[in-house]
């Protein structure tokens, strides 16, 4: 079995018995309105074999992994293969490019897309529809994280179904994000946050690739190249922020005891079987090191791509208030779970032809959308020409904010799940599914874990996605519980989330348990055994 690079996310498997292509993205105008492109450049890889394939695996919505121009290019009776979402946003971006047989499978369900080849998806909570796809063919085992962060339980079930080993591991490594870089902070504010989310997110693939020991690991899904000259300077992320190239991961992680990396761009393939790498005679030359004139000639070469795309979203010649607030009243009707969990204002600052200054109240008894800013705990600001599209469904409102097309602020300084959630989704079926996860009952089973010299009975399991704190929780100075899974932070003598709206932990003052035969001390991974059951 042979995995070719394809570029960002996208891989080509070939196999004797079938040619599958997961997540291609070789729009010549990018995603995201034009804001992201593919780095490195990969259309040297568009060839009519590439375009007849015997089946597209697609892991999520994201328009760097389903790229309708790609599908309009491949033929009408090629199956997409995709998760099973609550959401139909999936399907319809497939189907924008033109009529495609769709497979859904659930979690966990496989998929026999030839004689001897499966394909399965492993999918994270209702919150995030992102989804890792696990492939068996000719006895070797591929599996494609993309976007997906999976908890170490799902990793390690992802193991006992396919007979323990994983040949080749793809991943990760840069963030996707508008958060920090988005953001009002003072420069030094945002580099250093910018720092801390990349280590995060190294630190994550590190936890994960040590779980699944793979054979060899791949670094991919990113970073974007942002080549328009407004959002150019976002390629410094590349260095020093969220979104490091695909070297410098496999270098932090060989730094930090992960020694298989192997560094694929597009065109390069892995043999599973003889395990090594056939390098493609294109990137002769090529070099990590000097990427500042790689990315101005790139810009050049995408500029009229670029110029067509800001002109097919033009200045409005009419004010947007109307359409404005009809949008949010019906989004404000769609979910009185979601509007007590944002309880806030949220104000549009809408810059230029049609605009105004808007907001968005979400609070009990305040529920409403006014013509101004009024006591706004979060701010968007963005240009008038791209409010259209979104209130008219033809962008959604998380694709435009991975465009870094807009700023942003928030006072308290909290993440709010729930907004995003609520914008990004939409769709009441969606919403419903978020909710009936975060209101079922969770097990009571608990953990006892040392802070700072006392000790905590605490629920197994975090309120935000029910990843076990046992494998994801870590223990911070100052008595505070972080769980890597999504990074919120939990006061352990109250329980109360300290960086977002999450529910609150379940937290008891313990007294001294000798049942517990390990705790975790501050800076270190949860090791607890589980404590009685209350």
């Amino acid at each position: 079995m042979r995995v070719v690079a394809l570029g960002h996310a996208g891989l080509q498997l070939n196999t004797s018995r079938a040619a599958l292509l997961f997540d291609p993205w070789f729009s010549p105008e990018g995603a995201f309105q034009a804001s992201w492109f593919q780095f490195p450049e990969n259309s040297h890889l568009l060839t009519p074999a590439l375009c007849a394939p015997s089946a597209i695996v697609i892991s999520h919505e994201h328009l760097d992994h389903v790229d309708p121009w790609f599908l309009a290019q491949v033929p009408a009776h090629v199956p997409a293969m995709i998760p099973r979402y609550p959401s139909p946003a999936l399907k319809r971006k497939i189907l924008s490019a033109g009529p495609r047989p769709i497979v859904e499978a659930s979690q966990w369900e496989k998929i026999e897309v030839a004689d001897g080849i499966t394909v399965f998806f492993v999918s994270e909570p209702p919150q995030n529809h992102d989804s890792a796809i696990v492939v068996q063919a000719e006895g070797k085992v591929l599996l494609n994280m993309n976007d997906a962060r999976m908890f170490p339980m799902q990793l390690r079930e992802i193991q006992r179904r396919t007979g323990g080993t994983i040949d080749l591991i793809t991943y990760q490594g840069a963030g996707a994000s508008w958060y920090p870089i988005c953001y009002d902070y003072a420069p030094h504010v945002r580099q250093e946050l910018s720092r801390r989310k990349r280590i995060t997110k190294l630190a994550y693939c590190r936890t994960a690739l040590s779980t699944i020991n793979a054979v060899a690991c791949a670094p991919f899904a990113g970073p974007p190249a942002f080549l328009d000259p407004e959002l150019f300077r976002f390629n410094e992320e590349m260095e020093g922020g969220i979104f490091p190239h695909q070297q410098h991961v496999a270098d932090w992680l060989r730094q930090h005891g992960i020694s298989n990396n192997v560094v694929l761009l597009p065109g390069d393939a892995w043999d599973l079987k003889a395990r090594k790498k056939d390098a493609d005679p294109y990137w002769q030359g090529f070099s990590f090191d000097d990427l500042r004139q790689y990315l101005a000639s790139y810009a050049a070469r995408r500029r009229p791509q670029i110029e067509t795309v800001i002109s097919r979203h033009p200045q409005p010649t009419s004010g947007l208030w109307g359409a404005f607030e009809t949008y949010f009243q019906n989004l404000l009707a769609m979910s009185p779970y979601f509007n007590r969990r944002i309880n806030m204002a949220v104000g549009f600052d809408i810059r230029g032809p049609g605009g105004g200054q808007w907001t968005v109240d979400f609070r009990a008894g305040s529920e409403g959308v006014r013509p101004m800013l009024d006591s706004c705990n979060y701010v968007y600001r963005f240009d008038s020409r791209w409010l259209p599209p979104l209130l008219d469904g033809r962008v959604a409102w998380e694709d435009f904010f991975l465009s870094l097309r807009m700023e942003a602020s928030r006072q308290p300084d909290v993440y709010n799940d729930h907004l995003l959630a609520l914008l990004k989704f939409a769709h009441r079926d969606a919403l419903d599914a978020v909710e009936t996860f975060e209101t079922a009952d969770a097990s009571d089973e608990r953990i006892t874990v040392h802070s700072e010299g006392r000790q905590y009975s605490i629920s197994r399991y975090c309120p935000h996605a029910r990843a076990d704190l046992l494998q994801t929780g870590e223990v911070l100075p100052g008595g505070v519980l972080q769980c890597l899974a999504h990074h919120y932070t939990f006061d352990l003598k109250s329980g109360q989330c300290l960086n977002g709206t999450c529910a609150p932990l379940s937290v008891q003052a313990a007294e001294c348990d000798e049942t517990v035969e390990s705790v975790a001390e501050p800076g270190a991974t949860l090791a607890a055994s589980p404590a009685r059951s209350t």
